[in-house]
């Protein structure tokens, strides 16, 4: 959160006495170039979350979404549903389907653009991939990044979203949907 919000958020809760007036001194640091972006992507990657399940009108037992930040930025959705792993693109509701493709799957671009212009004025790596997790159940939700100068930015997405969904699929059989707890992540 930077300056200004964590600062008003603050000057909120002192006014609605929340908090002392002498608290507001501890929100007087500026975080780094770096710890900035990172924020901004929990920000954008929870918003991704939520709006992925949103779309299904909260129907889904947990949600996961490969983020590609690449040259062609896109989000791959899958869910489980009544205990198997599904592709967006087979859910069996159209409308859903319809929102997901026309409302979600076109900020691809403009995600990657902004998140990775953070990191680049932070002079930090960009994201290539990022995998999300979210549990409905718990509410508890999960990232993994995979930074543009690591060894596995090379994979090519397919390989990176088909195995994912391979392990997940084996996974979820024996994991609980209150576990509040990550599941694996390829790679």
């Amino acid at each position: 959160m930077g300056f200004f919000n964590r600062f008003f958020k603050k000057v909120e809760d002192v006014n609605k006495g929340e908090s002392a007036v002498s608290e507001l001194e501890s929100e007087f640091y500026l975080e780094s170039p770096v710890e900035e972006a990172k924020n901004f992507w929990v920000e954008i990657a929870q918003n991704i979350i939520v709006n992925s399940v949103k779309a299904t009108n909260n129907t889904v037992e947990r949600a996961f979404i490969l983020v590609d930040m690449g040259e062609q930025p896109s989000f791959d959705i899958f869910y489980q549903i009544d205990g198997n792993l599904i592709m967006w693109h087979d859910l069996e509701d159209p409308i859903i389907k319809e929102k997901i493709e026309s409302e979600l799957l076109p900020q691809a671009p403009n995600v990657a653009s902004a998140v990775n212009g953070e990191f680049v004025q932070a002079r930090h790596p960009r994201i290539a991939f990022a995998e999300l997790q979210f549990e409905w159940a718990t509410g508890a939700w999960f990232s993994h990044i995979i930074w543009e100068d690591d060894d596995h930015a090379k994979l090519v997405k397919e390989e990176i979203l088909s195995k994912w969904f391979k392990i997940l699929s084996a996974e979820i059989k024996s994991t609980p949907l209150d576990s509040d707890s990550k599941l694996s992540w390829y790679p």
